[in-house]
């Protein structure tokens, strides 16, 4: 059995209780050894803040993998590496390893909406597109869909429509609308609205869901006086709660588009602390965390506070605490921001299939996947489980941690007594959902902090405001205890969990 403490913190343990963090802390939490308090204490609420403001902001606009604002989001991830003194282990000495990606849009000027048989013509002032794979041409029936977020009840109604969505058309709803194969979707939004990329893995990868955009106000309620005399009348007149009305209207109308073609080029973000010992900083600890969010879909920009800006917060700020803590731990530690999740776990697979570092001198990989919010509702679908957000103010989820080994999972549980999450194993069933399976699929020990689902969850209302700073300090600081005293230990965590049993 291995010790279930670094080997240089044994004589320091009994003096940890002299000071205090200077810091909130969940009640219970015991001070850290006292080698390990400078980077401890330099996670703070104020730095994440700054942080994940950026990460979150409107600048880098969601950080769709292969939108412009993604690059922003490297680029400031990489900029804070080299300012701590990461080493880049990326493409020819840079923090990044790319992978190439394809991105679509609809060429300025061609976007276009008309009445078939009649003279309104919308064009890109009034609308937004995106989801375009190829040059569209689509001549369908309209559909008007009201909603005050009650379910569809009508099967089959929107097949080959053109449906036009007006008020908040929630998750399910959405996804009830996408079921019955419309031709295309239009929402009635009052946003800033701008035809976003589309991005695929592979040039000729075909369009999952038909094309999505924006209409404005304005421009809809021209779009419905032309369809049917007096349709202006039809966003008219109140709905009762949890109802959608359908209403299908008189005359046709065709959408027009040609697409421009962009190669682009995507980089996971990679930086290495080396470690002290001269044989053991050969091996890593790795730290995850994925970059990359929905970006700009739908004509609205989808922030990713939680998803996972808080994750890629805390990933800073671990590399942040132990390139200025003055005891170096004895293997090299590996941090890696993902690109791509979003879309299929597409960096970390790239990641896995070019390790800069081989599988088999990785002892550990610790992922962080949504870790500033409180559990809030339905946990991933399910109506047996649901939480209220004000009894899990200092819950996390421990996903997979006992999969490949024992070890890890009992060290967390150790080192969580600085901390003091409770968590909680009802989330085994996002196991295969995040960067770590892609590293436990080669046999590495893994574990995976997620906070579980709430109701802004891959919704444009993922925003800061609604982030719990103890709890996304509070799992960077977990990591950064789990991450050194691995690092640090002689022995590698074995593999002793029950997949390997």
């Amino acid at each position: 059995m291995m010790e279930l403490m670094l080997r240089s913190f044994a004589p320091l343990v009994l003096g940890t209780a002299l000071f205090s963090s200077g810091f909130a802390q969940y009640p219970g939490s015991v001070p850290p050894p006292a080698i390990l308090k400078k980077g401890f204490d330099a996670i703070t609420v104020a730095q994440a803040k700054e942080l994940l403001g950026y990460l979150a902001g409107p600048e880098t606009e969601g950080r769709g993998t292969g939108q412009p604002g993604f690059q922003k989001a490297a680029d400031f991830v990489a900029a804070r590496f080299r300012q701590w003194g990461l080493k880049p282990v990326g493409d020819r000495g840079t923090y990044f390893q790319h992978l190439t990606f394809y991105r679509h849009r609809p060429r300025p000027g061609s976007l276009s909406l008309q009445v078939a048989g009649g003279s309104l013509r919308l064009g890109e002032r009034d609308i937004a597109l995106s989801n375009l794979t190829g040059d569209t041409s689509v001549t369908a029936p309209v559909v008007l869909l009201r909603t005050t977020g009650g379910a569809l009840s009508n099967p089959g109604t929107l097949d080959g429509k053109i449906v036009i969505v007006a008020g908040e058309a929630q998750r399910r709803l959405r996804s009830q609308i996408l079921g019955q194969n419309p031709a295309a979707l239009f929402f009635i939004s009052a946003k800033p609205y701008v035809s976003s990329w589309t991005v695929r893995r592979r040039p000729d990868a075909p369009a999952q869901r038909p094309p999505q955009g924006t209409i404005t106000p304005v421009a809809a309620n021209r779009l419905l006086e032309a369809l049917e005399p007096g349709g202006t009348s039809l966003l008219e007149g109140p709905l009762d709660p949890d109802t959608t009305t359908i209403r299908s209207l008189d005359r046709r109308l065709r959408l027009s588009a040609r697409i421009e073609d962009q190669r682009v080029r995507v980089p996971n973000v990679l930086g290495l602390i080396e470690g002290s010992d001269p044989t053991l900083k050969h091996e890593v600890v790795g730290i995850g965390a994925h970059l990359d969010h929905l970006g700009i879909a739908n004509g609205e920009i989808h922030y990713g506070a939680d998803d996972d800006g808080s994750g890629s917060t805390a990933l800073l700020q671990i590399a942040h605490a132990i390139s200025v803590n003055p005891v170096k731990p004895r293997r090299s530690i590996l941090f890696l921001a993902f690109c791509g999740e979003e879309m299929g776990l597409l960096g970390s697979a790239y990641y896995a299939d070019n390790p800069v570092i081989p599988h088999n001198r990785m002892i550990a990989e610790l992922q962080m996947d949504m870790v500033g919010r409180d559990s809030d509702g339905e946990q991933n679908g399910d109506s047996s489980r649901v939480d209220k957000a004000s009894e899990n103010t200092d819950t996390m989820r421990l996903v997979g941690s006992k999969r490949i080994s024992q070890d890890l999972h009992d060290l967390i549980l150790s080192l969580n007594r600085h901390t003091n999450f409770r968590f909680k194993y009802d989330a085994e069933d996002v196991y295969t959902r995040s960067d770590h399976y892609n590293f436990a699929k080669h046999g590495i020990p893994i574990a995976f902090l997620f906070d579980g689902f709430h109701p802004d969850y891959h919704q444009p209302t993922d925003t800061i405001e609604k982030i719990n700073w103890l709890k996304l300090t509070t799992a960077a600081r977990l990591y950064y205890l789990t991450a050194y005293e691995l690092a640090n230990r002689t022995e590698r965590p074995r593999k002793n969990g029950s997949d390997q049993k």
